[in-house]
């Protein structure tokens, strides 16, 4: 006959749903799901185009050159900027639905006790797929997933301030009479676990929920723009201004100089369009969220776009070791055991089968047993009990046995539970030693103890047991990364709760150690003063018997050595220091409070992912680095052509047209794939950058410098030459604008690295995109002298094949240019 009907651990029976009533509740109610958050409409990404100041420049000369009769201008002006407008709608809308697609990667779960063919099963499910009538399984850390009344909990208390706003957790007690419950017997969706177990029946899901019917209130902010965009934005305001100031001033002095007001009005103009790095903003933002892509190929999965530019500066990296640094299955395999049966008592009646430890204990108990573990589970009622906490580091369960005896049996860090035993001085000394022997070897150790009946709050007169020796394997990987972290000057700490010498002995076997290096406790940091602890940080590699309130003492003592931290937590008591954190880390286990806290989650589990992240967030800010770069180094070839034009009395090289050509349809998506580079030999070699290094440094002001003085000499000798020689400065200005598009078609790949020549770049097929934008842009550059509607739009004539052989030549030569001046800038800032 099936079994519709589930067994506590405290032996209270309570009825599950069958996948049939699920599903037919489901039609009823709907899916647990709350209201959508809305994302920003197409027509809002759309406007937001027309925002930037920059645009404001290239329309006024739009009006412009429709005041001054010049339709041609005005007409591919406005071609342009449609065009422009379209790539970065197109640009932006993808990007948003990456970011919210990854952002749904991350899929809440939850526990439920569903009838199947089998009987009653724990399974875990995703929380839209719950219905009236589950019977649901919460633990400290996890958030109520529904609205339901309580069944049976223990030590239970929750935060309700999502609903309420107070912030003190509340006390909560199971239902006594199902047809009158109370808010105390009530648990609501969106609150928290703090501490304690409960089993709940849901009662209402989604929008049928307190927090559903007010979900309208609560929704999840706009993403924050990150430090990098705020830089960058800034820096674009602040370049329109000088632009501005720039033009005003060319403006004036040519009208001193007796030259027409309208021409030099729109000489101003076309300086100013030449000066803006039209595509810039539009780059970067796409650049980070599909770094959030690359990031998550490697088992990483970035919540904020913060996290991107931020790991990159990570200095300092602070790191749990159960499952993280080491695989988090345990077994017990050293044991000391002076009463063989109370301990598998034990070992079996003191066991939530929650965490490694616990699971590792019931498969020692089940081979000692026979397999009857269960069956010794089940004969025994469980009265009360006293979960496990980071703080108290033991529990305590009462249980009334077969033969009616009730007993209180105990486990934990041994020596808690050793100072909780009746032992005599000789005895404590003996096991004292045999916990630190086993330490040593790396053993993790348990204490067993149990007592006649007595109240959970007395912690005394407990009969020891004996001592259990765990081991819990390194990963697979995790030595290689630590040597890769620390090579590219990223300090590791080890933050654990395990005892001292044991914690010491896997942080030897990984490396963490170097020369003045040394490991402390949790009594020890207790002593210490923030200001000790902040002068003594750097050369604490391990902290050892660490409460969960420790680690954002530690955290706030790095920060305040300038330190770039990133602290891997799980527990809902790691939150603080998680947001403290500049990158907060959780493994894919973790809580629902932390994982809602943190930045990355790394959803294998394992510390070598934070590494493979912070090399990808490297290359990220190092490809931003580049395109910003090229992106200033071809808009300021055209400014100095272009003013020192005016200076001699020439007429300008370049026409609005031609500039915006050139910076959005020919450079626009090269300017893109440039930041798709792959990760550059080396780079975690170098120390971490600096939270707030500037985007340019001084080799690329330098090559920037070298690349628009060099081009622009180029421009203006060959506009000179060829305008004299064709008696039109229509020639010269085809030529010119020949060159520069060209030009930044081939120096494009001296810039895949901003260190390494040409020949010892990453191999291009790396970046194979690059290779097809690079072959558009010299496509588009030849469009306006094959198409000839389109060239006398743009002002240009066709060119002879000389003129194409000195517009290839001048093009190889700058890409000499430029390498020569690598290699020398490099020379002078090499620690740049």
């Amino acid at each position: 006959m099936l079994t519709t009907e589930f067994t506590s651990p405290n032996h209270k029976s309570f009825s599950g749903l069958t996948e049939e009533e699920v599903l037919a509740r489901r039609q009823e109610f709907g899916k647990n799901i709350l209201p959508e958050e809305k994302k920003t409409q197409w027509w809002t990404i759309l406007l937001n185009q027309f925002k930037s100041p920059l645009i404001y420049i290239i329309l006024a000369a739009a009006l412009i050159s429709l005041v001054l009769r010049e339709t041609q201008d005005f007409i591919i002006i406005m071609i342009v900027v449609i065009a422009d407008t379209i790539l970065g709608f197109f640009q932006e809308y993808q990007a948003q639905n990456t970011y919210l697609a990854l952002k749904s990667l991350l899929k809440p779960m939850t526990t439920v006790i569903r009838i199947t063919p089998h009987g009653p099963e724990r399974k875990e499910v995703e929380i839209w797929e719950l219905v009236p009538g589950d019977l649901v399984v919460l633990n400290a850390g996890e958030k109520v997933p529904a609205d339901g009344v309580i069944l049976e909990a223990v030590k239970l208390s929750v935060d309700e301030s999502i609903l309420t706003g107070e912030s003190e957790p509340v006390r909560k007690s199971p239902i006594e009479d199902p047809k009158n419950p109370t808010d105390v017997n009530r648990l609501f969706m969106g609150t928290t676990i703090v501490t304690g177990r409960v089993y709940m029946r849901v009662v209402h899901t989604g929008t049928q929920t307190e927090l559903g019917k007010i979900a309208a209130s609560i929704h999840e902010g706009i993403e924050e723009e990150t430090p990098l965009q705020i830089r960058l934005k800034n820096f674009s305001k602040s370049l329109t201004r000088i632009v501005v100031i720039f033009t005003l001033a060319i403006l004036i002095s040519g009208l001193i100089m007796g030259r027409e007001f309208f021409e030099m009005l729109r000489t101003s103009i076309i300086l100013a369009i030449a000066a803006v790095p039209e595509g810039l903003l539009i780059a970067v933002t796409l650049i980070l969220v599909l770094g959030m892509r690359k990031i998550l190929k490697r088992n990483g999965l970035v919540k904020r776009l913060l996290a991107v530019e931020t790991l990159g500066s990570v200095t300092t990296i602070c790191t749990d070791k159960t499952g993280t640094l080491t695989e988090g299955r345990m077994r017990v395999n050293h044991t000391d055991i002076v009463d063989k049966q109370r301990a598998l008592q034990t070992m079996v009646l003191c066991n939530n089968l929650e965490g490694p430890v616990d699971v590792a204990l019931w498969e020692y108990a089940q081979g000692e047993l026979n397999g009857h573990a269960q069956e010794l589970f089940d004969s025994a009622e469980r009265l009360d009990e006293e979960l496990f906490t980071s703080e108290t580091k033991f529990m305590i369960t009462i249980n009334r046995l077969e033969n009616g005896e009730q007993y209180n049996f105990l486990k934990g860090a041994p020596e808690i539970v050793l100072d909780m035993c009746q032992v005599n001085p000789q005895e404590k000394a003996r096991i004292i030693a045999e916990i630190d022997a086993w330490a040593s070897q790396g053993l993790r150790t348990l204490g067993l103890a149990y007592r006649p009946i007595s109240p959970l709050e007395n912690h005394t007169s407990y009969i020891w047991l004996g001592l259990l020796g765990m081991e819990d394997p390194i990963r697979e990987g995790v030595l290689e990364s630590v040597e890769v972290a620390q090579h590219a000057g990223i300090r590791v700490v080890m933050i654990t709760g395990d005892y001292q010498k044991t914690a010491e002995r896997i942080g030897r076997n990984l490396g963490l150690f170097r020369d003045g290096d040394r490991v402390i406790d949790g009594e020890e940091l207790k002593q210490m003063s923030d200001e000790q602890l902040q002068k003594e940080v750097g050369h604490i590699v391990i902290f050892a018997r660490i409460r969960p309130n420790d680690k954002l003492r530690i955290i706030k003592a790095l920060q305040a050595n300038d330190e770039v931290t990133a602290m891997i937590g799980d527990g809902v008591n790691d939150a603080p220091a998680l947001k403290r954190a500049n990158i907060g880390v959780v493994v894919g286990s973790a809580t629902d409070v932390a994982k809602e806290t943190a930045d990355l989650v790394l959803l294998d589990n394992n510390f070598r992912t934070i590494v493979a992240a912070i090399e990808e967030g490297r290359t990220i800010f190092q490809n931003i680095r580049k395109v910003v770069a090229y992106t200033l180094s071809n808009s300021f070839a055209e400014v100095l052509a272009i003013f020192a034009a005016m200076l001699l009395g020439w007429p300008a090289p370049l026409t609005v047209a031609q500039i915006l050509w050139i910076h959005l349809i020919c450079d626009g998506p090269s300017d893109i794939i440039l930041g798709f580079e792959p990760t550059e030999p080396g780079i975690m070699d170098e120390k971490p950058k600096p939270k707030n290094a500037p985007i340019l440094t001084r080799l690329g002001y330098i090559l920037i410098a070298v690349i628009s003085i060099t081009s622009s000499v180029f421009a203006l000798l060959i506009f000179n030459h060829y305008s004299t020689i064709h008696g039109s400065p229509i020639a010269g200005r085809s030529i010119v604008f020949a060159s520069l598009a060209i030009n930044s078609m081939v120096y494009i790949f001296a810039y895949r690295s901003m260190r390494k020549p040409l020949n010892k770049m990453v191999p291009l097929k790396e970046n194979m995109y690059l290779i097809w934008t690079v072959l558009l842009g010299i496509a588009t550059a030849l469009l306006p002298f094959l198409i000839p509607n389109l060239g006398e739009a743009l002002g240009v004539v066709p060119l002879a094949a000389t003129e194409w052989a000195t517009v290839a030549g001048i093009a190889v030569l700058l890409l000499g240019v430029v390498e020569a001046g690598k290699y020398f800038a490099n020379r002078l800032h090499n620690n740049d």
